[in-house]
């Protein structure tokens, strides 16, 4: 069960992503290669670039979070509550 102070800030929110997105290991998700370099920040999420092709990404590329203007922490407390409440209806 993930703790509620998760959707307190963008920054946990966007840890939280990164140890469920790379929990095998960072990867480009334009050519799949495995090796990327630390590339700086941006706002809350490290920025890594790829050797291979040379490209910048961070844990929201190739998500459906990418292009949200919506904040992190936001989606991540809908998608709890809805999780929660579809648990809690099969279980009645």
């Amino acid at each position: 069960m993930i703790p509620l102070k998760t959707f307190v800030s963008e920054h946990r929110a966007a840890n939280l992503l990164a140890q469920v997105r790379w929990r095998d290991g960072v990867y480009c998700p334009r050519c799949r290669g495995e090796s990327a370099i630390l590339y700086g920040s941006y706002r809350m999420f490290q920025r890594y670039r790829c050797k291979n092709c040379d490209r910048t990404f961070n844990g929201k590329t190739g998500t459906v979070f990418e292009h949200s203007s919506v904040a992190l922490r936001k989606w991540f407390l809908a998608v709890y509550a809805y999780v929660r409440f579809i648990l809690s209806d099969k279980s009645s």
